[in-house]
């Protein structure tokens, strides 16, 4: 009983020091009165139409670039105010850590090991004071999480269907991940000899709110950003990286200028016709590069997310801009008073580096449960899905799953020299 006690009594000093060190960051948040990135302004723009009532009746492009789940959070705050959106934000980190601490107590897993781990990860408390979609998503995969560890069974397979659809309409790079669902969900039906139709729900309305976009804006498409992103992002990048940053722009503004005077379904079409025609010819080499990129993004330690924090965004202080040649290297340390910045991305990085060790030790292990598995699935696609742009910010929705597996594997471990002693 004792020992009961002192465990509990650890878990409680567990969460006072993840809430004191939440509310640190929090006053230096509101000090600094920086809530806002580039893409924050065009989520708010589209949940000023949500509270208007002009939703569905504008043809703004920007209510397809940007899907409906998070403008519609925001609506709920009514004034828009960022610090009622940041304190409704605190709430839903809160309650995803209530998710996580009791998948960790699933996997019997001490709450007091995974402090260390969740302190240097900085990005899941800094996109939880920014508006942007990040926090809803982390919820919405934690939940889904949870649901399929704690609580797999037949009846929560419907709940997980509903779950996927919210993530696609909260990130658009989800959307795809429908039709991998399906897949990865018939293996588990042919297994069990059974077929539950609820997930046929995700694909069913990703094809109908196509459709609804067709008859809106003229074309059809999911989001508005797929072949935008393709274009400025993915072979921008690509251009950059293996050529130089002037032919990637001369490029670029050859492709704007082309699409000038075009209207939405003319230059959806195009942008589409030039983005395959580039990747075709150049197919191997941007697969590769493709692939290369998204790999190389989960070892991000996150110093855009860092430099974000003490300074407003300017578009340059990413390490993508380094990576894919657009600057030198040596440019990150012309600004002496970052030193600490940079200091602090080292341990960050080996906890990365740590976390991502054993969690492909975990995985290396047979016997996975087929919930284990979905999410080694769900993480590979979400990986190479965003390739050339994957970045500790697009990765922070993923650390809790990293975190879980990676604690229950050190634990295993410890298990099995424990025995062989």
């Amino acid at each position: 009983m004792k020992r009961r006690k002192d465990n509990s009594l650890w878990a409680d000093k567990t969460v006072v020091s993840l809430l004191f060190f939440y509310l640190v960051i929090l006053v230096f948040r509101v000090m600094s009165g920086n809530f806002y990135l580039s893409d924050s302004h065009e989520y708010v723009e589209v949940a000023k139409y949500l509270l208007e009532g002009n939703y569905f009746s504008v043809n703004d492009p920007v209510i397809s670039k940007r899907p409906l789940i998070y403008p519609l959070f925001l609506s709920l705050t009514i004034t828009l105010s960022p610090y009622i959106i940041i304190f409704f934000q605190s709430i839903l980190l809160c309650f995803t850590f209530h998710l996580f601490f009791k998948i960790l107590d699933f996997y019997k897993i001490k709450k007091q090991s995974a402090l260390i781990l969740i302190v240097l990860t900085p990005s899941v408390f800094i996109y939880s004071q920014l508006i942007m979609s990040e926090l809803v998503v982390l919820f919405l995969v934690t939940l889904l999480f949870y649901l399929y560890t704690v609580h797999f069974s037949w009846k929560t397979i419907k709940y997980a269907q509903l779950i996927i659809l919210l993530l696609a309409f909260t990130k658009p790079v989800f959307y795809p991940f429908v039709f991998v669902n399906f897949v990865v969900m018939l293996f588990y039906y042919f297994k069990v000899k059974r077929f539950n139709f609820w997930v046929l729900l995700p694909i069913i309305t990703v094809l109908l709110y196509s459709n609804y976009n067709l008859n809106r804006f003229g074309y059809r498409h999911f989001s508005s950003m797929e072949n935008t992103n393709l274009i400025h992002y993915n072979l921008y990048y690509f251009k950059a990286y293996n050529q130089s940053k002037k032919e990637a722009d001369d490029w670029l503004s050859q492709v704007t200028q082309s699409i000038k005077t075009e209207n939405p379904l003319q230059k959806d079409h195009a942008l589409r016709k030039i983005a395959l025609e580039e990747i075709s010819t150049h197919f191997f080499p941007y697969t590769l590069y493709h692939l290369g990129t998204g790999v190389r993004g989960i070892f991000d330690p996150g110093r855009f997310d860092l430099m974000t924090f003490v300074g407003q965004e300017d578009g340059n202080q990413g390490f993508l801009e380094v990576v894919n040649g657009n600057k030198s290297i040596f440019s990150l340390f012309k600004d002496k008073s970052l030193l600490f910045i940079y200091l602090l991305l080292i341990p960050i990085l080996l906890v990365l580096i740590f976390k991502w060790m054993y969690f492909f030790k975990f995985y290396s292990k047979k016997g996975r449960s087929f919930s284990e598995y979905f999410f080694l699935v769900f993480i590979i696609y979400y990986v190479l899905a965003t390739g050339p742009v994957n970045c500790s910010r697009y990765m922070m929705p993923l650390q809790l799953i990293l975190i879980t597996f990676a604690l229950v594997s050190v634990r295993e471990n410890r298990i099995k020299n424990a025995s062989q002693n």
